[in-house]
């Protein structure tokens, strides 16, 4: 036997060691990557070659790269007006002194001007002018709103020749992506910076800069196009200049030339040419990095390798917007709190305000022009651009959710504890609906699988995380899944019982029907005899009959007969053949069988409702919308099950009020957090209304359930809609004790005078629905009455069957008496009705008009939930009795069996 797994073994190692390298490329996609290389290289010359002003469609001077050809068909005629668009935003963002720092004289620090020698050195790659008062680092997290620009709005979109520009490339669709279409939309800004230092100790002047853009109209899906973009940064400014890359467009080697001025025409140039050589030589070092663009603008750039497709290119202008704080030293304390929020040393700083900046897109081969709507065009009130945290204070501010979130779920772990600890026993798991402790169960697993899977992509706050997603899962493994799988096996009875009814009324159903067959061909008109001759006559008596194979067998209570055993059968038909046990016997499947199938079906609705959900994020944005609404609707309805089975049950109360308190505000504070708050973590937009219906919705199912506690639970449910279940809390009536009932075993005294002939001084009766078992037990009991003259309960049901015509009048009360509790040993004080009448003479002949006291009944209605009457007519206290049943589903006084509550 382990002749075979060893030569297995020794296989897989020889495939692993022969098997050639998985980073390795092949001939043909090296000569791929040589040939994007050397494109790039070309690039690279062409930018180091070129000088400001090369590029100037106006004086017909073109590059030859990709994209900056004449014959290439962009729309670069607009570029000259959307430079100056930007240039008008960076002076209302900084006024004068930020128009001076965009092009400083020859003689300024820094501008590498040189009068003597009348051209320009190379400028310094350090800040050596006026500190302004902007973040010198722009990571961070910005969004806003979006409208169409003034610029560019009568020149119509060019059309390109893909074919002609790219005659090598073969797309999956020729419809461009990533185009706007509307006139307003959402936008969110992701960016991140990459050190750059330079030469001396001061601040560098340019930086690399990356971002990822999300930009949603109202004919987007999902969030609508996102992409990546690279450029620079001059922090002395503020200002940033972002482009996508591809093969159609040599954006980011042609970056320069979409500068502002020349002074920053030469820091950018300068920068990119020791960095873009530098990315060049690493690719070219490493073993493999796929036959695209390191500077990729698609978020997945696998997608375009199996699915290319033509997409918008983008060119954006960013401008960081004037911080302002108290005090002289402005650029300086937002220096100190920069440095204090990247390398904390507990230094006392002011809170770090938000980060602000204008945005300016544009595309020049889909012809649009985009801007953010907020000064000057537009008021502080419509929008105030883009705005946002810097990365260091949206970490903290996670970190500080995340914590909160972990106290929610320590708080639900130790209410949920404290419910499992009250009920311990099988008479209060029976009451707990399982399909809520499910749906709470299935809300932390949710939780938990999120956290996680967040946990893995953000590094600092990775142990925040997965401590947090630690607590979830203890919360749905260890406590939640016992809790689920003690009611499952307490409830088992009641679902084997429920189906064995099921399986009566089915077998019911398939026996009438063959009986009315039967019948039928019973009472079928005379024989007649046809051209068929004795085919068509009755078989002769002495003929062996055919054999009833038990198909539909007929199943007789044992101590009933048929109803037709006395009817004489004028064909008698044959006896079933009796069926064997192996037939009748439904196999009882194993608890290990059961709860496992119970895990597979709880753990496949949560997979599939988490890939449901990831899949949701590309809907459009109205459909994501609907189903998350009604995801949380559906989640927030825990309480539903529970009150379903109060229904069925008729029981008053299941949960501890602490923890249906508890959970729901628990449980409702996430929704209220991102459906309420403008800045949240995870950037979801606001939805007031629906978060008053999530509320509106919880605190109704939790007044339902206090309401089913205080007035029962099918108070608001019609009579008939519910099966038949006993009322532990009957109105005790006088009338009825009238009629031949018997005192209940504890009763003292009445709180009111009564005669010795006063039927009230000596019997009270109890309603009771319990069925033909409480009935049996009253009858059993009412020999022990001391009143010879007593009439039986058949004798008042016959005389009570007398017309009689209406001529008195009797009225109705209410008086308080007082019984014994066998539990506490204690008295209980016992509103009864009593009735009063006043009649004629011939008041015998004539029915009794009742009248009731309306307040009596009202303050009678809460009175009722003090005591409770067993189905063997003993009366206790509430708390007495549903503490006893806590553990034994028996009378405490004749042992008998009690319905559950």
């Amino acid at each position: 036997m382990d002749t075979p797994r060893l030569v297995v073994l020794v296989l897989i190692l020889i495939f692993l060691f022969v098997a050639p390298d998985a980073h390795q490329p092949t001939p043909g996609q090296r000569r791929e990557l040589d040939h994007l290389v050397a494109e790039e290289r070309h690039a690279l010359d062409v930018l180091n070659s070129s000088r400001y002003g090369d590029f100037n469609i106006g004086n017909k001077h073109w590059l030859n790269v990709t994209g900056l050809r004449e014959e290439d068909g962009y729309l670069w005629e607009v570029l000259p007006q959307v430079q100056h668009r930007a240039k008008e935003l960076l002076e209302a963002a900084l006024g004068q002194d930020g128009v001076r720092q965009l092009d400083p004289p020859d003689d300024a620090p820094g501008s590498g001007g040189d009068a003597s020698a009348g051209e320009r050195s190379p400028p310094q790659l350090t800040q050596t002018g006026v500190q302004l008062p902007l973040y010198s680092n722009m990571t961070g997290y910005l969004r806003g709103e979006w409208v169409r620009a003034k610029v560019g709005q009568d020149v119509p979109a060019p059309i390109i020749n893909l074919t002609a520009l790219l005659p090598e490339s073969q797309f999956a669709a020729y419809e461009y992506t990533r185009n706007i279409t509307g006139s307003g939309g959402k936008v969110q800004l992701r960016l991140k910076e990459r050190e750059e230092h330079g030469t001396t100790n001061q601040e560098p002047a340019v930086r690399s800069i990356g971002a990822k853009l999300m930009i949603k109209d109202s004919t987007s899906s999902g969030d609508g196009w996102e992409m990546k973009l690279y450029g620079v940064h001059f922090p002395n400014l503020g200002e940033a200049v972002l482009t996508t890359t591809s093969e159609k467009f040599a954006g980011l080697f042609a970056l320069p030339h979409f500068a502002l001025s020349e002074h920053t025409y030469l820091q950018s140039q300068h920068f990119l040419n020791r960095t873009l050589n530098a990315d060049i030589k690493s690719q070219e070092s490493s073993l493999y990095t796929g036959p695209s663009y390191p500077w990729s603008s698609s978020p997945d750039s696998s997608s375009d390798l199996l699915l290319p497709t033509p997409h918008c290119e983008y060119i954006i202008y960013l401008q960081q917007q004037a911080v302002s704080l108290t005090g002289d030293r402005t650029a300086g304390l937002l220096h100190q709190i920069e440095d204090e929020l990247r390398f904390p040393k507990g230094a006392p700083i002011p809170p770090a305000p938000p980060l602000v900046m204008s945005m300016l897109i544009f595309s020049p081969d889909c012809g649009f022009v985009l801007e953010s709507k907020g000064p000057p065009d537009f008021s502080p009130q419509e929008g105030l651009h883009l705005s946002g945290l810097k990365l260091e204070v949206y970490l903290r501010q996670a970190k500080r959710y995340i914590l909160l979130a972990a106290l929610i779920l320590g708080l639900e772990v130790i209410s949920l504890m404290r419910q499992m600890r009250e009920a311990s026993t099988p008479s209060t798991r029976s009451r707990i609906s399982f399909y809520t402790i499910a749906m709470m169960a299935m809300g932390d697993g949710f939780s938990c699988i999120a956290f996680l899977t967040v946990g893995l992509f953000i590094d600092s706050a990775f142990l925040v995380l997965v401590t947090t997603s630690f607590l979830a899962f203890f919360c749905v493994s260890f406590l939640g899944m016992k809790f689920l799988m003690d009611i499952w096996t307490v409830q088992a009875p009641e679902r084997t019982d429920r189906e064995r009814q099921q399986q009566a009324a089915a077998t019911a159903t398939a026996t009438a029907t063959a009986t009315t067959a039967t019948n039928r061909s019973r009472t079928t008109p005379g024989t007649i005899i046809t051209p068929a001759g004795a085919d068509t006559l009755p078989l002769p008596v002495t003929a062996r009959q055919a054999t009833n194979s038990g198909a539909t067998p007929i199943v007789l209570p044992p101590d009933q007969d048929s109803p037709t055993d006395n009817i004489p059968d004028p064909m008698p038909t044959p006896t079933p053949a009796p069926t064997t046990a192996a037939t009748t016997t439904t196999p009882t499947p194993s608890p290990a069988r059961t709860f496992g199938a119970l895990y597979a079906r709880f753990y496949f609705l949560l997979l599939s409702i988490l890939f449901l959900s990831l899949h949701a994020t590309t809907w459009p944005t109205s459909l994501r919308s609907a189903y998350t609404n009604i995801l949380s609707f559906l989640y927030l309805s825990i309480w539903l099950p529970q009150i379903y089975r109060n229904i069925q049950r008729n029981c008053r109360k299941a949960l501890r009020y602490e923890f249906v308190i508890s959970q729901s505000l628990l449980r409702l504070a996430p929704f209220l957090y991102f459906y309420t708050a403008k800045s949240n973590v995870l950037f979801v937009e606001t939805d007031g209304v629906a978060a008053c219906v999530l509320a509106g919705w919880v605190w109704c199912q939790v007044w339902v359930l206090v309401s089913q506690d205080l007035l029962g639970a099918r108070w608001f449910i019609r009579k008939g809609w519910a099966p038949e279940a006993y009322d532990y809390h009957p109105m005790l009536s006088e009338g009825d004790e009238e009629k031949g009932g018997i005192m209940p075993v504890g009763f003292t005294q009445a709180t009111s005078p009564t005669s010795p002939t006063d039927p009230s001084a000596s019997s009270t009766t109890f309603p009771s629905t319990a069925g033909p078992a409480a009935g049996a037990a009253a009858a059993a009991t009412a020999t022990t009455t001391t009143d010879p003259t007593a009439a039986s309960p058949a004798a008042d049901k016959a005389s009570s069957s007398i017309p009689t015509t209406p001529a008195a009048t009797r009225s109705r009360s209410m008086t308080t008496r007082v019984f014994d509790c066998a539990i506490c040993m204690q008295n209980i004080e016992v509103s009864v009705e009593t009735r009063s009448s006043s009649s004629s003479s011939s008041s015998s002949h004539h029915h009794a008009v009742t009248t009731v006291d309306p307040a009596a009944a009202a303050s009678s209605l809460l009175a009722r939930r003090a005591y409770m009457v067993t189905p063997c007519r003993h009366i206790f206290h509430t708390p007495c009795l549903e503490g006893w049943m806590r553990f034994r589903l028996q009378c405490p006084i004749c042992r008998e069996g009690l319905p559950p509550l």
